[in-house]
């Protein structure tokens, strides 16, 4: 019984986090220690939205390139349309929101 519930649960992870870059999704990647340099994504929460650590989902941070943390990346049906980065600095632009909210907009207002 005791297998049968992590393969279920590992089952489950793999399924919602594979799905990561469905429809129109905000992704930042970060890391536990950077908590207090990331944004909160609750501004956009009628996207598909995910924050993801390296140190659980280093295998995501390979596939998409990440090289600074904190990352926000904006996909539309898995293709990536915006990235933004902390760069050497750790810390994300101060109008990162801002320009974030200018790409969701832009693919918004294209899907009709």
């Amino acid at each position: 019984m005791k297998h049968v519930i992590i393969i279920v649960g590992l089952l489950f992870t793999t399924l919602s986090f594979g799905q990561y870059k469905d429809d129109i999704s905000v992704v930042q990647f970060s890391a536990k220690f950077l908590v207090d340099k990331q944004i909160s994504l609750k501004k956009f929460k009628e996207f598909n939205t995910h924050t993801l650590f390296i140190s659980e989902h280093s295998k995501f941070f390979k596939e998409e390139e990440v090289e600074y943390l904190p990352t926000v990346i904006i996909y539309n049906n898995g293709d990536v349309v915006f990235r933004i980065d902390g760069g050497m600095s750790l810390e994300l632009p101060e109008d990162t929101v801002k320009q974030l909210q200018k790409h969701l907009n832009e693919l918004q207002s294209n899907k009709f």
